[in-house]
């Protein structure tokens, strides 16, 4: 039900050549418009109000009522309104599942709990009603039609729909090519699109709604407009006749409603909570001059790491490529602003500038980013097998140590020491991959688990049974576990299947109980040198292959040069070998970067999805 007017032509990109994972593309759009900041803000707000102004054209004839509120909560802002929306539907179908088919024809649509599952799901009085229309007494919807009963093609089928409907139409064999109309149950999750008036406005919708959704994204985008999509994830698809036109669940009615009203209260509730986010988002700010400027909310001090309101904004530039914390200062100078990570309230630059740069780029990164405290830059690589990040110099803002800061991915906050871990938020697209690999149930292990990212991120957002995180660094483990009463503060059955291990890999694999594990994640340390690498690499392989169950499967983190992409034939005969040392056979699913940054020059860090058999 798409309770919204909706005119195509203005929501349609402007031009459909630019790249909408082209940054660079975009700002040179945004800069390009001659239009004031003023004229910026009127013409979006016109738009508003034209487009909520004009009469509802769905087949609900209005919003659906468990979408009211937070319709209302999107409206009442100045910088964003929503466009269509279905609060959750289920519904039967027939044809060929696609709504924009002739050959598509529903019945019995609900947005509300089935109180009579006998009788909703009785198919023998299904051809006689309306297609399209409500299944609630007193409820209407504008586009109900009498179906023809030639659409059911197959006359001889409609015996499974009630013996009345089988004495007007006996079965003939004159088509008996014609497919049966095989009947389909249906549940369509909540369904929301926004106008947002920029890119800032579009991050903070984004960032409330990942809170609780998972498909959560810009759709399209053209001058002083950005269409973000939300969807629930509380699908269902089943057909409830054969091919026959049998009915496959008789006298399990009850069951078959269970089903759809657990999907409709899980769906609520989801809704009730995205509400509370949006009316929690800061306050609506006029339209930026620098599209890539970062919302103004300080976020993540050491102070509030604890703090259950303490909730990261992305930038613009993290919500179209995935959640990435990086970004980049425009600038009249001349001297160009290096590219940084945002990790919680810290800006984190890769190198260290030149001492005369140092005070300058750090005040003008502050100076465009109001929620940023401190700008520090690497001054050494990751050290010792613990992995510690190097030092960092604070170029400007507070004189703050240790660098603890609180950083939230995809809606999960860590807690995180820069100075003492490594962490990266350039794999935040990596981790979101491996959540939907896991399937419910499975027995998840990460090793080398840092302050625990990947672990969180898996008992946040899948149904793995249990997830245990092996880690040696004291401090990464001191953070993961703060991290962990975090989650458990917001959701205590999940942060329940988490188990954080000290110590070092080799050694605590030996305590986990071989053959146990569905998954197992491996994000190695790299070696000093090529033979010290290749022993670890051997000594790690050795270790967590055996902890595999027959068919699980192993995501190994390995690090190569440019020249061996796409093949990695170098990794792959070391994931072989160790392999044949232990009798154990395996496949190699995949073989990819694990994301398009290098980690020295030349070099990436890959990430090999393999089974073991």
């Amino acid at each position: 039900s798409l309770v919204h007017p909706h005119p195509s032509a203005s929501l349609t990109p402007r031009s459909s050549t630019h790249d909408l994972s082209s940054p660079e593309l975009l700002l040179q759009s945004v800069s390009a418009s001659k239009m004031s900041r003023n004229a910026q803000v009127a013409t979006f707000a016109h738009r508003k109000r034209m487009f909520l102004g004009k009469s509802d054209k769905s087949s609900a004839g209005g919003i659906d009522a468990h979408a009211r509120d937070i319709c209302a909560a999107i409206n009442a802002r100045a910088d964003c309104f929503t466009t269509s929306s279905c609060s959750g539907r289920a519904y039967l179908w027939t044809g060929e599942g696609l709504k924009a088919t002739e050959r598509f024809t529903r019945y019995r649509v609900t947005h509300e709990l089935i109180e009579d599952g006998e009788r909703y799901f009785d198919l023998s009085s299904l051809s006689s009603e309306l297609a399209d229309s409500a299944w609630e007494e007193g409820r209407s919807r504008m586009r109900e039609k009498k179906v023809a009963i030639s659409s059911f093609r197959r006359p001889g089928v409609l015996r499974s729909l009630g013996d009345a409907l089988a004495r007007v139409l006996p079965c003939t064999a004159d088509n008996p090519e014609m497919e049966p109309p095989v009947v389909w149950l249906r549940f369509e999750a909540f369904i929301l699109h926004v106008c947002c008036q920029d890119l800032h406005s579009a991050a903070q919708l984004c960032a409330a709604a990942r809170t609780v959704f998972k498909n959560v994204g810009v759709q399209n985008w053209a001058e002083n407009k950005v269409m973000v999509a939300i969807w629930g994830d509380e699908g269902l698809e089943m057909p409830v006749t054969d091919p026959h036109g049998r009915p496959t669940f008789i006298g399990e009615d009850s069951w078959l409603q269970t089903e759809v009203n657990m999907r409709h209260k899980r769906n609520w509730a989801k809704i009730e909570r995205f509400r509370d986010a949006v009316l929690k988002m800061p306050e609506a700010k006029p339209v930026q001059s620098n599209p890539w400027r970062l919302p103004q909310k300080s976020v993540g001090d050491a102070d509030d790491i604890d703090s259950e309101e303490n909730l990261e904004n992305p930038s613009p530039e993290s919500v179209l490529e995935g959640g990435e914390g990086s970004g980049q200062v425009p600038s009249s100078s001349s001297r160009a602003i290096p590219r940084f990570d945002v990790i919680g309230d810290i800006a984190v630059v890769s190198s260290l500038p030149p001492a005369e740069d140092r005070e300058r780029i750090g005040q003008l990164i502050l100076k465009e980013n109001g929620r940023l405290r401190i700008v520090a830059a690497r001054c050494g690589a990751l050290q010792g097998d613990e992995r510690a990040a190097g030092t960092l110099e604070i170029l400007a803002g507070q004189q703050r140590r240790p660098l603890l800061t609180t950083h939230t991915e995809f809606g999960v906050r860590y807690v995180i020491n820069l100075e003492a871990m490594f962490f990266s938020p350039r794999m935040g697209p990596e981790r979101q991959r491996l959540c939907k690999l896991v399937q419910p149930g499975e027995q998840v292990a990460v090793l080398f688990a840092g302050c625990c990212p990947e672990t969180l991120q898996i008992a946040a957002h899948t149904e793995a049974e249990r997830v245990v995180a092996v880690e040696m660094n004291t401090d990464a483990v001191s953070c993961a576990r703060r991290s962990l009463q975090l989650l458990e503060k917001r959701n205590p059955t999940r942060a329940s299947r988490v188990e954080v291990l000290e110590g070092d890999m080799l050694e605590v694999a030996k305590t986990l109980q071989q053959g146990s594990f569905d998954r197992v994640l491996a994000p190695r340390p790299k070696g000093k040198t090529d033979e010290e690498d290749n022993a670890l690499v051997q000594q790690f392989l050795g270790a967590l292959i055996p902890l595999l169950k027959k068919g699980g499967h192993c995501h190994w983190y390995d690090f190569v040069a440019d020249w061996e992409f796409p093949s990695c034939e170098r990794s792959r005969a070391r994931i072989q070998a160790a392999a044949s040392r232990l009798s154990r056979e395996v496949t190699i699913i995949r073989c990819a970067a694990a994301n398009n940054k290098p980690v020295a020059e030349r070099q990436y860090r890959t990430v090999i999805d393999f089974s073991v058999s």
